[in-house]
């Protein structure tokens, strides 16, 4: 077995009443080449035939693990990680996305070696919506620090796509991975383990990552979409304590939730113009500096008008 084979992967696929997507999942886990792989199904009390599934395909690298009652998304993957998994380095592949590279992991490992001071290594993939697909980017960059990520946030290449993330167990333990219960808690999780050791990349598109209607961030609820907004205080909060100057932290910070407060914006709009309004008072409210920025960003502003005119709701109509 050659050195980087010695690296002990753990893929958890978390699932809830995904069984028609389950099995296609679970497939594209079992064609991983890569031989040191041990794969984990985080059943969360489904009510939908996903056991029967799952208990049909027989393989010696395939555990299963159905909760004795509903843990919610995050507390599934958390449940997960920290009960179940015992790879050196994990990948979390949701029950509706799946790998279309067999070699994604083995290619992966090989960046790792014997190197300690890996955090994750990070690859592309595409996302298939019901009538779209766009694909992910990287930057041209080997390898950076987290603190360098977080300095070139919210440009898209330095997004992570969760699905395509292979990260070291141990320190993410250490950090109280997934803690958060936001919709993006895989970001507030991997964003700060990035801070934690060398970050590689990897420029393979690797898998899907499926839009539909029952994924959580495509929630028009403007609770969920503001709350989902504190994950970049608490990001940077970690950034200040690895030497980012606490000013410069605060400017980051804020261009990302301006940033990803103006895509909300699009979805909160389609329940109406009554809950747009709580949102924005609200990021007045809650990220003063961050609603400065929104106000002097033209096409910022530009997207909360049209928001307000009812532009998005009429194109999603047409």
């Amino acid at each position: 077995m050659t050195e980087y084979c010695k690296i002990k992967v753990t893929i958890m696929i978390p699932t809830y009443n995904q069984s028609e997507f389950i099995l296609e999942s679970i497939n594209s886990a079992l064609r991983q080449t890569y031989p040191n792989l041990e794969i984990i199904v985080g059943d969360d009390a489904s009510e939908d035939d996903t056991q029967e599934i799952v208990e049909k395909i027989s393989d010696p690298r395939l555990k299963y693990v159905r909760n004795a009652f509903n843990l919610g998304r995050i507390a599934n993957y958390r449940n997960l990680l920290y009960n179940h998994a015992n790879g050196d380095f994990v990948i979390n592949l949701d029950g509706d996305d799946y790998f279309t590279d067999p070699d994604f992991i083995l290619e992966a490992t090989k960046l790792i070696d014997n190197n300690q001071s890996v955090a994750m290594v990070i690859a592309k993939t595409t996302t298939k919506t019901p009538n779209n697909q766009f694909f992910s980017d990287i930057p041209i960059y080997k390898s950076v620090t987290g603190m360098q990520i977080l300095r070139n946030l919210p440009d898209h290449k330095y997004l992570i796509m969760h699905m395509a993330v292979l990260y070291a167990r141990k320190p993410a333990l250490e950090i109280d991975f997934y803690r958060s219960l936001t919709m993006s808690s895989d970001w507030e999780s991997l964003y700060r383990l990035s801070l934690r050791g060398e970050v590689k990349y990897l420029d393979r598109n690797i898998g899907v990552w499926r839009i539909h209607g029952m994924n959580e961030t495509e929630t028009t609820s403007f609770a969920k979409q503001l709350e989902n907004l504190t994950i970049w205080p608490s990001i940077f909060k970690d950034a200040i304590a690895f030497g980012m100057n606490p000013l410069l932290a605060k400017y980051l910070s804020s261009r990302c939730i301006v940033f990803f407060a103006q895509l909300s914006f699009i979805k909160v709009s389609m329940t109406g113009n009554k809950p747009l309004l709580k949102f924005l008072i609200a990021i007045f409210n809650k990220h003063t500096f961050a609603a400065l920025l929104l106000m002097l960003t033209p096409k910022y502003t530009a997207r909360v008008m049209l928001c307000l005119t009812g532009y998005y709701r009429r194109k999603v109509s047409l």
